[in-house]
């Protein structure tokens, strides 16, 4: 397994992003094609991409990106590598890089996933890296509800 970073996705990669988001992420904000899923990458500015590869397989996905002058995240981890590190080292390489992060935390474990089992929450895991949790600042999204997270170093 390893880490490969990029400013630029190519379709094949772009397809297996969609494919990792719509069967990690919430159904509720799944992306239904490619064409839907570019329009969201491209909502994104100054982004950079670090993908966990395994055999040409596409099995993680950090992205950092400038949003409202303030540098966020998103981060997206295949079940099969989740809890083995892979997400504490992707935060803590951010974090060197960046002075402050950023990012959306679903708080509640009531989300179905595409396969039909319930999206878990990870806010235990962001609580365990020292993050801040800002319950008074809210994102509800097609019906999909989080509150900001922060990291500073």
């Amino acid at each position: 397994m390893y880490f490969f970073k990029t400013n630029s996705l190519n379709l094949s990669k772009k397809e297996a992003l969609k494919n990792l988001w719509n069967a990690e992420y919430p159904k509720i904000i799944q992306h239904k094609s490619i064409d839907d899923f570019d329009r969201y990458l491209n909502s994104l500015s100054q982004v950079n991409h670090t993908l966990v590869l395994e055999n040409n397989s596409v099995l993680g996905w950090f992205a950092s990106f400038l949003r409202d002058d303030e540098y966020w995240f998103l981060m997206i981890l295949h079940r099969q590598i989740q809890g083995k590190g892979i997400g504490k080292q992707l935060i803590e390489k951010a974090i060197s890089e960046y002075t402050t992060l950023n990012g959306w935390v679903v708080t509640n474990n009531d989300y179905q996933k595409t396969d039909g089992t319930l999206y878990k929450s990870p806010m235990g895991f962001y609580k365990k890296l020292g993050f801040t949790f800002f319950e008074d600042i809210v994102l509800d999204s097609s019906g999909l509800k989080a509150i900001k997270i922060q990291l500073k170093r």
